[in-house]
């Protein structure tokens, strides 16, 4: 009995370690963007390269939500890379809210 439930405690350190905790509120920055949509594709993502877009509004809002696009490099090698799909990334109030793949540009 004893035994189950250390394992269990061990199971669900390893889990909230691998998942992180769900309070992060730690702002949405480039680096983790990039790290998330490297996660995506099918292959080896030698880089990923990610750029904010800015777009005018006539009516201006407050927190507008972030739109990134970010590209993926594949190949064996950096030196033998080619382009891999595309993503968007929507970020809101400090969130990533969606990843999207859209076609490559």
């Amino acid at each position: 009995m004893l035994l189950a439930v250390i394992a269990g405690a061990a199971i669900g350190l390893v889990a909230w370690l691998v998942l992180g905790p769900r309070s992060d509120k730690s702002p949405v920055t480039k680096a983790r963007i990039e790290h998330l949509v490297a996660r995506r594709p099918r292959g080896q993502v030698q880089f990923v390269l990610c750029n904010q877009e800015i777009v005018a509004s006539r009516t201006p809002r407050r927190k507008p939500p972030q739109t990134w696009t970010c590209d993926t490099y594949l190949g064996r090698s950096k030196a033998h890379t080619q382009n891999g799909p595309s993503y968007q990334v929507i970020v809101s109030h400090e969130r990533i809210k969606s990843i999207r793949r859209v076609p490559p540009h």
